[in-house]
């Protein structure tokens, strides 16, 4: 009895105790509630709940957003900078010390509107024609031959004491690059009646300032070898490919690889030729609007006018301007940032000879991508070729056709019954002639219509301008640039292209 008396106590207790275990739970519970600030978990084992995991979507709306958002309005910073950019550049230009904007009309006026004179410094330069040069070449086998200043007499020179150095020096006086010219010196027959100077070194000064203060160098003492001075300073007019006379035809760029796109603004301008690495011969009037020259670039390597790589321009050049003639004298020499690399279908042409004289019809050539008809149109696309010929100044200047217009310093070329010709948009290219090589005899200038009857093409006559061209070529390797005058010329209004 007594142990069972114990038992029920112990059992009593225990249920007792089993019940407070249960209850206390309910009570913590309770005051947990009542306490907002307790951080024990609610359920009786105390044991943290599992959370729902986080998906991607809700990571990248909390991380990915923000960034996306920065992104985003970084690139519209740098969108209007941009445009904000691009939007002065076109109407305005910012002078240096001090810092000021003046309008884009402003540059290149022949005014100087900024301090420095910033706005007049990349500008279309004009180049006076210069002292006569002391070299040239004749076109009997592109004989040397040297002007003696005392008495402005020309004389071939004598291949006896002529080394590689006075070639180098005089290919020098006529403009070619130092470093990139390759002079060549043939010997050939004498001449009948050549003056020939045994002794070249006085006739050549190694610089611009002494070509006035050299003495006398020419004498009348035979040539000992009976032998001249045959001088190449550059390989040029040498085509790949034969052109076919065929008028306005398409026309290859290896058949014409010295034909260049002069461009204003990404857009084609006027043609132009190339003479050597660095230096573009073309026509003044193609200037006439925009001198700036740091819009202006040069394309080489392609018959076609499509997107293709172009150069930068470093430099325009043109002559005085004649007021009397104001189609005269319309020739310019650009010259590139950097120079082209030559290719079969990028090489040069060559200069005429000093003495180049051609006669009525003589079969030259013309290349273009003007437009196809009188009036504007479209260009086309592909550059184009014609052949024509020669025509005699007298018969152009005759009372129906241009009245004594074109002068001596142009040629007159075309076909006088009409249908070839060159047109706007041709401007600046090349008149060629062949001989043993191809030479820029003309530059395309002006006209009246395109391909009109009694009026054919007229372009300035290059060997008219040869001094100019072996000056302005010569100063600037020397970089004597900076005598030059800094104002720009106002070119008159005498030919629309």
């Amino acid at each position: 009895m007594t142990t069972s008396n114990s038992l029920d106590g112990d059992l009593e207790l225990g249920q007792m105790s089993y019940s407070l275990s249960l209850e206390i739970p309910d009570r913590e519970k309770e005051e947990r509630r009542a306490d907002p600030d307790s951080d024990q978990p609610l359920n009786s084992l105390d044991v943290t709940p599992l959370r729902k995991p986080r998906t991607s979507l809700e990571t990248f709306k909390k991380a990915g957003v923000p960034i996306i958002a920065a992104l985003l309005s970084l690139a519209i910073i740098v969108i209007i900078a941009v445009v904000g950019k691009v939007i002065l550049d076109k109407h305005y230009f910012l002078c240096g010390q001090p810092l000021r904007f003046i309008p884009r009309r402003q540059v290149c006026d022949g005014q100087q509107d900024c301090a420095l004179g910033e706005d007049e410094e990349h500008c279309v330069k004009k180049f006076l024609s210069g002292p006569p040069m002391a070299v040239r070449l004749s076109r009997d086998r592109s004989t040397l031959q040297v002007l003696d200043p005392a008495t402005k007499n020309w004389a071939s020179v004598c291949f006896n004491n002529f080394t590689e150095a006075l070639a180098q020096t005089a290919c020098r006086q006529m403009g070619f690059d130092r470093y990139l010219a390759q002079a060549s010196r043939d010997c050939i027959g004498r001449g009948l009646d050549s003056i020939v100077p045994e002794d070249l070194s006085p006739c050549l000064p190694a610089n611009r300032e002494m070509e006035t203060t050299r003495p006398p160098c020419l004498s009348s003492r035979p040539c000992l070898s009976g032998s001249l001075v045959s001088l190449h300073c550059l390989a040029c007019g040498e085509s790949l490919k034969a052109p076919r006379v065929v008028g306005g035809e398409k026309a290859p760029v290896d058949a014409w690889p010295w034909q260049v796109s002069i461009q204003y603004n990404k857009q084609h301008f006027c043609g132009g030729s190339i003479l050597d690495h660095h230096w573009i011969l073309t026509a003044a009037h193609c200037f006439r609007k925009y001198h700036d020259v740091s819009n202006w670039r040069v394309r080489a390597g392609s018959d076609k006018l499509g997107n293709f790589p172009s150069l930068p321009v470093d430099k325009i050049f043109i002559t005085e301007l004649n007021t009397t003639h104001p189609n005269e004298k319309d020739i310019a020499l650009v010259k590139l940032q950097y120079p082209l690399t030559f290719s079969g279908t990028v090489r040069p042409i060559c200069l005429p000879f000093s003495d180049e004289e051609l006669t009525p019809a003589t079969p030259l050539w013309v290349i273009g991508w003007g437009f196809t008809e009188e009036g504007g149109g479209k260009l086309s696309d592909t550059l184009l070729q014609a052949s024509v010929q020669v025509i005699d100044r007298t018969r152009c200047n005759a009372e129906d056709a241009y009245q004594g217009e074109v002068t001596k310093d142009m040629l007159c070329a075309g076909i006088l019954e009409g249908g070839v010709d060159t047109c706007q948009g041709d401007s600046g290219g090349p008149l060629m002639y062949h001989s043993d090589l191809w030479q820029v005899v003309g530059i395309v200038s002006w006209g009246r219509g395109c391909g009109d009857p009694k009026t054919p093409g007229v372009y300035t006559k290059v060997t008219a301008y040869l001094n100019w061209i072996y000056n302005v070529r010569k100063v600037s390797m020397f970089a004597c640039c900076s005598s030059l005058p800094s104002s720009t010329p106002r070119i008159p209004n005498h030919s629309e292209i």
